[in-house]
């Protein structure tokens, strides 16, 4: 019974410490636990920033597309204006065509005419077969001028073979879109040059129309003088009026001097149009190749963008790996650190119990729960010891797994800084864009001189329409001078016109 006493006693101290040990580890595991939720709340605001600053980078990802739609704009803006000035330059090969129908008109009318002439001096004597040799050389310019403006052979622009390439690469429809686009825009060019030869082959034509009527100049010219040398007694008005023919003949002259003139004009503003078309052609040429290395440039900067995108994504994936890893490492932690905390808890009592053990043998040799209670202790410490050794490995675990977050780091330090090369290069190619688009702006200022050049000398061919003097003069009778004569100071007066 005394033994039985003492056993009670020894065993109630034991159950009062242990309680103690547990209240000292359920508040060290409070503890920690505390400390381990202030981590990961530094660490989620960290994440929070990465994430922030991911969104910043494709907020700018998305700036610069819009960027690259405001310049898609104004590409079409300027085809749009591009074909504005196709319909006009038809509108005015449409009046240029009325034009030579009227000049057309107008030699059939002078034809008939001459032919009433030569019916009525086919009885009178043969003149003087003798050219002034101001009329002479006028012929030959007109000569040198036909054969000048024969039709030039046009430019056939064909898409190059980088621009084939470049669309059969796996680019996206936006891209063929604008290929396309550009080749309709070549198309256009093309026409606009052809309409420039069917300009140069009516300048020609008249050309040749005015050489025919100076010829008739001539032929007219040489009936006048050979009428004041047969004084016949059928006509005798005629010897009274020498003065007027006199100065007929001054004022056919001074005719064929402004016809000169107006030559010369012709010629020289004949040859500006053709320097004028190869300058244009070349500036074509340039702009095409431009274009192409620009289909170039935005192709390689959307596959960067693609790649860009896929980076991206793959350090989303690899945050969120992390963040579970980390969380999971977090678990861990705690659980070491709960052990660590019962062993410092345990190693006094793995001491006391020994020493417990020492006084149960010697004082109860007799007791099976003690025995019982000695297991348990026992398997106790070797659990706590196969912790420990799992604490060491998660330890381990723990900082491969910093090394692994220090290396995405600097990925992602490197990618920013890619990033921020992407968006200089993005800045020097609007740049360069903007250039091309002053350039197109001087291509169509220089096309808009050359339109009113061509009406300037439009207006030009119709002042040296001389259809109108020949039909006056069909009318009027010998014994007066022609109305083309009389009123070669008026409308005729290329000095002021030119």
């Amino acid at each position: 019974m005394e033994n039985q006493a003492h056993s009670t006693a020894g065993a109630s101290p034991c159950e009062a410490e242990l309680q103690e040990l547990m209240e000292q580890i359920d508040i060290m595991v409070s503890n920690k636990k505390l400390d381990w939720e202030r981590k990961m709340r530094a660490l989620e605001t960290r994440l929070d920033l990465r994430d922030q600053e991911l969104a910043n980078a494709q907020t700018c990802l998305d700036q610069k597309g819009q960027e690259v739609g405001l310049l898609r704009q104004k590409l079409d803006s300027l085809e749009k204006c591009n074909l504005v000035m196709t319909q006009n330059y038809e509108g005015q090969l449409q009046a240029l065509k009325a034009q030579f129908s009227k000049l057309t008109n107008n030699f059939e009318k002078l034809r008939l005419h001459q032919m009433k002439q030569s019916q009525v001096h086919r009885k009178e004597a043969p003149s003087k077969e003798e050219t002034p040799f101001e009329l002479n050389s006028l012929n030959q310019k007109l000569e040198v001028l036909s054969r000048a403006t024969h039709p030039q052979p046009t430019v056939s622009f064909s898409p190059t073979h980088e621009i084939r390439t470049i669309l059969r690469l796996p680019v996206t429809k936006e891209f063929r879109t604008k290929s396309r686009e550009w080749d309709k825009q070549e198309i256009l060019y093309q026409t606009h040059l052809v309409s420039l030869d069917a300009q140069q082959k009516l300048l020609s034509e008249k050309c040749n129309q005015f050489q025919k009527q100076t010829q008739n100049y001539q032929s007219q010219l040489n009936g006048r003088k050979q009428c004041p040398e047969d004084s016949s007694p059928e006509i005798p008005h005629m010897a009274c009026d020498s003065d007027p023919g006199c100065e007929a003949s001054q004022r056919d002259e001074f005719i064929i001097e402004k016809l000169k003139s107006a030559v010369s004009e012709i010629a020289l503003s004949r040859s500006k149009l053709q320097d004028e078309n190869q300058k244009l052609l070349q500036e074509l040429k340039t702009c095409q190749r431009q274009c192409q290395a620009m289909e170039a440039g935005l192709s390689e900067v959307k596959n960067e963008l693609q790649s860009r995108d896929d980076l991206l994504r793959i350090i989303e994936m690899e945050r969120l790996h992390l963040h579970r890893e980390l969380l999971k490492m977090g678990e861990c932690q705690s659980a070491q650190e709960n052990r660590k905390r019962l062993d410092t808890s345990y190693s006094p009592s793995t001491k006391e119990a020994e020493r417990k053990r020492k006084e149960l043998f010697s004082m109860v040799s007799d007791q099976p729960n003690h025995e019982k209670e000695l297991n348990k202790m026992r398997s106790q410490i070797y659990q706590e010891e196969d912790r420990c050794s799992e604490q060491e490995r998660m330890r381990n675990e723990i900082s491969d797994l910093t090394q692994e977050l220090h290396q995405k780091e600097m990925t992602i330090a490197t990618v920013m800084k890619k990033a921020a090369l992407l968006e200089r290069q993005l800045k020097i190619e609007l740049e360069i864009k903007e250039k091309m688009l002053t350039k197109q702006e001087v291509s169509d200022m220089r096309y808009k001189a050359v339109r009113t050049e061509n009406t300037h000398l439009k207006g030009m061919m119709g002042d040296l329409d001389p259809a109108r003097y020949l039909h006056e003069d069909s009318r009027s009778t010998w014994k007066h001078p022609p109305s083309f004569l009389e009123h070669g100071c008026g409308p005729c007066d290329w000095s002021t016109d030119g």
